[in-house]
């Protein structure tokens, strides 16, 4: 045998020489070059040992993989690179080949040129001699490190689904996959950490390899956007890969407390459903800045699997025995009493409850004796719903009263459901029995509250609307006439006001009351609001019945109602309507009757009025009006003109009047007759006012400006302006806004702002504003309710008195001594006293005679616009 430089049999010198003699020497036999070739391109290091097992040769290769010398390797000197876990089981299995002669192979670890350890697999077979004994061992060695990490990887994977199948506990399994994955991943520490939905904080499921008082820390850890790398990937559902926890932004808040544990990276990874919702997050720490690899990403996806499959299974096992429980406590404290009935509706079986609850025993129930125990008035009824599911099949679901115990009758709920065949047919009820008695009764309070007035006890909207839709359609199939009033009480405010509302609901119930002894007995009394009542008569012959109807309840109500020692005299108006044949509806009955009662009291209240045609085209006009006022304030068409206010005795100038007026884009300046009734509009009547009160400042402001010396200047207040309960803050702020001052302005009120609005309110605000030094007229003064009374509690400044008395004060006698009257009056109280109307010279001379302070009319001037007013100052000045 011819030995080597180095002494080693067989080795001839060194590799690079042994290619170029085989590439020098063709004349090799072919098969010893292919053998050559074989082993030099084989993952497979060759290797000859002596019997007793030393080793003699090592094949090309070694050097590339282990970091020692080749003279360290011969003999037994290898075993010194074998795992100290491994080499006991090495040490056995080679003595026990090398007696046995046996093949030989064996798995263990050895430690590379790198320091790390890798898989090897070593396999043998002997040489033997013409005796057949033992004289050397053949042998190699091949890197299975891949295999072997694979088989690692699936052997712990199916260990950990072997504990997630056997129902361990979660925490158990999480530890498990948490160790799983450090032997993946050399020299990472796991923690797995769940999401607490609720609380959207991360706690502690496992981390066997971390401080325990850092996993103590992060236990409790809010999720959110730089939060660390688990708060961050749980919130966001992403990876979050920090391979250095002290630069990066992500671990501000925690970077301290990582790096005082000696963690300097981490990898967290979002436990994801199948759905994509977060789960928790998978994180791996290490002891130096780094970042992982794709196999190591790889890796990590394999144990994040496991992980959310564990947690989901835990979660469900967790709600399906929440589930169960409920179920439970369900069947066990349900207060519904379950029973059975074969196909034809005998029963069979039924709760123990159903003797506490009735007393009758089961076995007495059995068959049809359940009925034993209902309520006589709801026997027929309830057998009949029975009998009807049984030949249909159809689920049974009716109400009856049970007789219980004490006697007493309590409502139940039966209900039933068949249970079939392949075939479909009923095999068997499974039914239950429910006591619903107080469910009902409250059901039946409610549905009378939702159709009663709760202070009269009458039909409310909601009622009187069902039956009287009821009503029509009824009346157009037999051809029968209905009747239809609609009620209000007169002026109830004043009762309030004065009495209180306890008379004011005292005085509705009292109404209600005398409305159902005046009705029939098929009519019907509802109250629709506050002071609103409706009658519905759903068979009368003509008008001339309702009319009659009518006049029977104004003649009752004449009888005051005396109450706590007072007396409450009121008074009511009506509206009616009739509907005869198939063309109306119940709107328009409702419309008809409206503006019938609208009519009513409009004509003076305390009277019936009878619908006719004309009204309707009176409601279009007035729709009309309020089309065009709502255009006027929208485009600018208001415009204010003005009429001067003289003193008769020397002809000077007291100021003027704003009077609304409006410029239509073409047919000029019109008169405000199209515009009134939007002046009793809660929105436009206010929007007028303002846009009047704007114009009049802003004129005022200019004139003041320019030197003119116009007196005071009146402008009128709807009674709708004062409804809001701000109307003297709003003009004195406005006022101040154009710079006009309070002694330059004067507000008329006619007495039915009194009437129309709260008498407090309306005080409030003309005390507010003479306060402010505004003075206060009171407009049309005679014509109205009780104006002495006004004269006394409001702060009036200026009485004017109506036209109707100054244009017939030269004729009648009557008028004469009124407006005499009116000026004693004022002379007496300190009050100016204006007479309107004035339209010729005579009148004029009466008045200056009778020393009337101002008049007004067209024998002074007439209204004009603002560009006007300059040049009727001066002239008038010089009178």
């Amino acid at each position: 045998m011819e030995l080597s430089d180095t002494g080693v049999p067989g080795q001839t010198g060194d590799a690079s020489r042994d290619k170029r003699v085989n590439a020098l020497n063709p004349e090799l036999p072919e098969d010893e070059t292919v053998y050559r070739h074989a082993v030099e391109l084989s993952q497979q290091i060759p290797w000859i040992s002596d019997r007793e097992g030393r080793i003699i040769h090592v094949g090309a290769g070694w050097a590339d993989v282990l970091d020692i010398s080749f003279e360290e390797l011969l003999g037994n000197g290898w075993m010194r690179l074998v795992h100290p876990d491994d080499a006991a089981r090495v040490v056995e299995t080679r003595r026990a080949t090398l007696s046995t002669g046996e093949p030989y192979e064996c798995e263990y670890r050895i430690r590379v040129a790198d320091g790390s350890y890798r898989w090897f697999r070593a396999r043998a077979g002997a040489q033997r001699d013409q005796t057949g004994a033992i004289v050397r061992w053949y042998g190699t060695i091949e890197d299975i490190q891949d295999r072997k990490r694979v088989e690692l990887i699936h052997r712990g994977h199916a260990r950990v689904l072997e504990m997630i199948a056997a129902g361990r506990p979660l925490h158990e399994v999480l530890k498990a996959l948490c160790r799983l994955a450090e032997e993946q991943i050399p020299g990472a520490r796991c923690a797995i950490l769940l999401l607490d939905r609720k609380r959207q904080v991360l706690r502690h499921g496992a981390a066997p390899s971390l401080p325990a008082a850092y996993s103590a820390l992060i236990d409790g850890l809010t999720i959110g956007p730089n939060v660390g790398s688990c708060g961050t990937a749980a919130a966001e559902c992403r990876d979050v890969i920090v391979t250095d926890i002290a630069s990066d932004p992500l671990w501000a808040d925690w970077r301290d407390v990582a790096l005082s544990y000696g963690l300097r990276a981490c990898w967290s990874k979002p436990i994801l459903t199948r759905s994509g919702e977060a789960l928790g997050t998978f994180a791996f720490y290490h002891d130096q800045p780094r970042a992982p690899s794709g196999g190591e990403m790889a890796d990590i996806d394999a144990v994040l699997h496991l992980a959310a499959l564990a947690i989901e299974r835990q979660q469900s096992e967790a709600a399906l025995r929440e589930s169960e429980e409920h179920y439970r406590s369900s069947v066990e404290l349900n207060p519904q009493i379950p029973w059975t009935a074969d196909p034809q509706g005998n029963i069979l079986d039924a709760s123990p409850r159903w003797h506490e609850h009735t007393g009758v025993l089961v076995e007495e129930a059995l068959g049809s004796g359940w009925t034993k125990a209902l309520h006589p008035d709801d026997l027929a009824q309830t057998q009949q719903r029975w009998q009807h599911s049984i030949v249909s099949g159809e689920a049974f679901d009716t109400e009856y009263r049970v007789r219980l115990t004490d006697g007493s009758y309590r409502w139940c709920r039966a209900r039933a459901a068949p249970r079939r065949d392949a075939d479909g047919l009923i095999i068997r009820w499974y039914g239950t029995l429910e006591d619903i008695h107080d469910r009902k009764l409250a059901k039946e309070h409610l549905r009378y509250a939702a159709y009663h007035d709760d202070l009269t006890g009458l039909p409310n909207r909601r009622f009187f609307r069902e039956r009287l839709q009821q009503t029509v359609a009824k009346a157009v199939n037999s051809r029968r006439i209905v009747g239809l009033l609609l009620l209000d009480v007169d002026h109830l405010k004043q009762i309030n006001d004065r009495f209180g509302h306890d008379a004011g609901d005292a005085l509705l119930r009292a109404l209600g009351a005398r409305l159902r002894s005046a009705v029939g007995i098929t009519d019907m009394v509802a109250r629709l609001s506050g002071d609103e009542f409706a009658i519905i008569l759903p068979d009368v012959t003509d008008e001339g019945q309702i009319a009659a109807m009518a006049m029977a309840i104004l003649t009752q109500m004449q009888e005051p109602l005396r109450r706590n020692g007072n007396t409450l005299e009121f008074r009511i108006s009506i509206g009616g309507t009739v509907a005869a044949g198939s063309g109306m509806t119940t709107e328009q009955l409702l419309k008809q009757a409206d503006l019938a009662l609208y009519h009513c009291k409009g004509n003076g209240r305390g009277t019936f009025t009878m619908f006719n045609p004309a009204m309707r085209e009176e409601a279009q006009r007035t729709a009309s009006a309020l089309e065009i006022a709502g255009k006027a304030v929208t485009f600018g068409w208001i415009e204010p003109f003005y009429q001067p206010k003289v003193a008769p005795a020397s002809g000077t100038l007291g100021g003027f009047e704003a009077l609304l007026r409006w410029r239509h884009p073409s047919r000029g300046v019109q008169s405000p007759a199209a515009l009134a009734p939007a002046l009793d509009d809660p929105d436009l009547g206010v929007a007028i006012g303002e846009r009047m009160r704007f114009q009049v400042f802003q004129d005022m402001r200019g004139w003041n400006d320019a030197g003119l010396d116009l007196g005071r200047i009146a402008i009128n207040a709807a009674a709708v302006e004062f409804r809001r309960g701000d109307y003297a803050e709003r003009v004195l702020e406005e006022l101040s806004w154009a710079g006009v001052p309070t002694s330059c302005l004067e507000v008329e009120v006619t007495e039915s702002v009194f009437l129309d609005s709260s008498a407090d309110t309306v005080e409030r605000a003309l005390r507010t504003l003479s306060a402010a030094g505004v003075t206060i007229a009171l407009d049309d003064f005679g014509t109205g309710y009780a104006s002495l009374a006004h004269l006394k509690r409001f702060p009036v400044d200026v009485i004017k008195i109506d036209r109707s008395f100054v244009s017939k004060m030269e004729t009648d006698a009557g008028d004469a001594a009124i407006v005499r009257a009116v000026l004693g009056l004022g002379q007496s109280l300190g009050i100016k006293v204006v007479a309107e109307g004035v339209e010729t010279a005579a009148q004029m001379t009466l008045l200056r005679e009778l020393g009337c302070n101002l008049v007004q009319g067209y024998h002074m001037g007439r209204p004009m616009p603002a560009n006007d007013v300059p040049h009727f100052i001066p002239a008038r000045t010089q009178v």
